[in-house]
């Protein structure tokens, strides 16, 4: 019994031994394990030569040169039918070729004609299943017509079966747990898997989300960015290099409660001071989570609160020549809140109000280079004040620079921006006389544009043709690739 068991065990070696032999198994130039300079196992009607000028492998490669209208060398080996071969072959062609190329196949399926370009050494693969017992491999120096000695090298050969796949899915991850949990972050590890091949990698979702892949034999992984006092499901799979799957291994798990208040808003300044109002602002606060936003107090009342990207806040309607006390707090979304930041503002005192016009340009008590133009509410030149603008004017204005503090377009260039099709750009402006996003001729004339909102157009519509071109080029490029394929003239 125990003889039969180890020459079955054998058996089992041999066969897969012989499975994963180089089925180029012939002693020549192009060999792999057995390099010769010789051209052995391989014939046809080109010029067949071991060449020492130039190799991939070794000291040596095969030569096929076109002969009067011999242009093929192939190669024959031993196969069975149904099964599946992997086959590389490093090639080159040289500065006299034309078009060599792999073609016309025979006992074999799955392969298609391919063409060989490249002056360097380049790895061809091929994997193709057997039809017959003596499956062909052809190697073209040219098509047909080629003038004599147009030449490819050929080196490196391998001729292999595919062994049988590995279906065999790994354990599943073991004792699953996490650690060091806090309002934001935890530590989960687990014990490794096991293979029949190996473990390769493990899958780590988050509420059923892949959230990152760890390679074994790494078993743990810090996730971060969590919310506080939450319910969170986890699960870790093993995988395989065949990518076969285990079960998935669960654990829940709810994060600490927030207790951490933010740092407290400093820095404060005020600018713009009247009579009645005031501009305050700050730096940001931190969190060990994040910012919500922040509360505003005037003498200790509340009197507004603001998100977290807001630093400045406008007092208004506020008494002359008054000390004020502000403050500023931050909180999170948890509800905790920092100590305030404070800082006393002091209103400016009542004066004559002097009005800045032709009238009054040259009174003794008028100075227009030293003083601060301030208007509290709004101004008009050449016409009279908008209540809906800060300032109107009648005519044009000249300067060497205008800033606009707007929004920008690059949203454009995001992932789940909906860029519209030609076609649909087309059909609008059959409908509507101008482009989607963008105020018509007669709107503009009527309500104006800002020239925030124009420039920002602008670039958007830019960063749209931009998009179209760059579709437009890989297209062309496609069309090139298309034209530049050879026909099956092998």
């Amino acid at each position: 019994m125990k003889i039969t068991t180890l020459a079955l065990w054998f058996l089992i070696i041999g066969v897969l031994f012989a499975k994963a032999q180089n089925l180029h198994n012939s002693s020549n130039a192009a060999s792999i394990e057995n390099e010769s300079f010789t051209t052995t196992g391989w014939n046809g009607t080109a010029t067949i030569l071991a060449d020492s000028s130039t190799s991939y492998l070794g000291n040596y490669s095969l030569r096929f040169a076109v002969n009067g209208s011999g242009r093929e060398a192939r190669y024959s080996f031993s196969a069975i039918p149904g099964d599946v071969y992997n086959i590389s072959i490093r090639a080159r062609r040289s500065n006299n070729s034309s078009n060599p190329a792999f073609a016309n196949w025979t006992g074999m399926s799955g392969v298609e004609t391919v063409v060989i370009n490249s002056l360097t050494w380049m790895e061809y693969t091929f994997t193709a299943t057997a039809i017959s017992t003596n499956p062909i491999i052809r190697v073209f120096a040219g098509p047909i017509g080629a003038s004599n000695g147009r030449e490819v090298f050929i080196d490196a050969v391998s001729i292999l079966p595919q062994l049988p796949s590995d279906t065999e899915p790994p354990t599943a991850p073991s004792e699953l747990f996490a650690a060091d949990v806090t309002s934001t972050s935890l530590l989960l590890s687990w014990n490794a898997s096991t293979d029949n091949e190996g473990v390769t990698h493990y899958e780590i979702r988050q509420n059923n989300v892949p959230i990152a892949n760890i390679n074994h034999p790494d078993t743990s992984f810090i996730i971060m960015d969590l919310y506080p006092n939450t319910l969170y499901d986890f699960q870790v799979t093993s995988f395989d290099a065949a990518n076969n799957t285990s079960s998935p291994t669960f654990l829940s798990v709810t994060t600490l409660p927030d207790t951490i208040a933010p740092t407290s808003p400093e820095d404060l300044t005020a600018e713009f001071i009247t009579t009645n109002s005031f501009k305050l602002e700050w730096n940001e606060a931190s969190d060990n989570v994040a910012v919500a936003g922040y509360a505003i107090y005037l003498d200790s009342v509340f009197v507004d609160s603001l998100d977290s990207s807001t630093t400045f806040y406008y007092f208004t309607g506020l008494m002359s020549d008054t000390s004020y006390t502000t403050g500023i707090t931050a909180f999170d979304a948890s509800g905790n809140v920092s100590i305030p930041g404070t800082l006393i503002v002091t209103t400016l005192q009542n004066s004559v109000e002097i009005n800045y016009t032709s009238e009054n340009a040259n009174r003794s008590d008028t100075d227009w280079n030293a003083r601060n133009l301030f208007v509290s509410q709004s101004m008009g030149i050449g016409t009279s004040p908008n209540n809906d603008y800060a300032l109107s004017v009648n005519g044009s204005i000249r300067s060497k620079e205008i800033i606009v503090e707007s929004g920008w377009s690059d949203f454009v260039f995001e992932q789940d921006y909906d860029l519209a099709t030609l076609e649909e750009v087309e059909n609008y402006i059959i409908e509507h006389g101008h482009l989607k996003d963008i105020p018509s001729a007669a709107e503009v004339q009527s309500k104006g544009i800002g020239l925030a909102k124009m420039n920002t157009l602008l670039l958007m519509k830019i960063e749209e043709i931009t998009l179209y071109l760059i579709e437009a080029n890989k297209r062309i490029k496609q069309l090139e690739n298309q034209l530049n394929t050879p026909m099956d003239i092998y």
